[in-house]
């Protein structure tokens, strides 16, 4: 004799809360071998039992009979969600993930504060160090050089490429060089948010996929 399987394929004992139940003796085992006849959007009746908690014991629970209509698209959510160990947006670690992300990015915000008020260089500027010659001797001085004239000058009416910023130790030539720093930090961090923006932007786009979101 064929062994009876559900036509549905749900896991008839647990449906019905009755451990080593035999599929032919299932409520539903004419109505489920029927429904794979139907659309998918036809809608048809099934019985399954569920475990509550008593009204007057809520310790304590009673098992009530109730009937469901449903199609096949939702009878198979019903099987998987039952048998097909679902997963959620938890269980993967996505949730997890997300609640790591806020907390950095606010960190960021904060960090973005401590640059306000400091001098930030501009792109494709450097500072050099550069020889000056003297009856007396050679020296050493600093002069932040940009590309192309952007500076506001000193004496001249037009911009200039070039700042001068004396010796080494020297506040200017100092804060200038700190300026690069703080400039390549902020590039460079600007390099890593892009990243993150698109691959968020690409995280969006595949679970707005209309594919899934049925």
């Amino acid at each position: 004799m064929p062994l009876k399987r559900c036509g549905l394929g749900f896991d008839c004992a647990s449906m019905m809360l009755q451990p080593g139940l035999d599929v032919g003796d299932c409520e539903n085992y004419a109505t489920c071998g029927s429904a794979t006849r139907l659309t998918p959007e036809e809608e048809f009746e099934l019985i399954r039992w569920r475990e509550v908690q008593a009204q007057e014991r809520q310790e304590q629970w009673e098992r009530q009979r109730e009937t469901i209509r449903v199609n096949r698209h939702q009878a198979a959510l019903i099987m998987l969600m039952s048998r097909g160990c679902p997963q959620t947006p938890e269980s993967l670690g996505v949730a997890e993930l997300l609640s790591r992300i806020a907390p950095l990015l606010e960190s960021v915000r904060s960090q973005l504060a401590h640059f306000e008020g400091q001098y930030i260089a501009p792109e494709k500027c450097e500072a050099h160090t550069y020889n000056v010659k003297r009856p007396i001797g050679t020296y050493e001085y600093n002069k932040l050089t940009a590309a192309e004239a952007i500076f506001e000058p000193s004496e001249k009416a037009q911009k200039v490429r070039v700042i001068h910023l004396s010796n080494d130790d020297d506040p200017r030539n100092l804060e200038a060089r700190m300026g690069i720093e703080r400039r390549n930090a902020l590039t460079q961090a600007r390099t890593q948010i892009n990243v993150a923006h698109q691959a968020l932007t690409q995280a969006y786009a595949l679970l707005q996929s209309s594919s899934i979101n049925i």
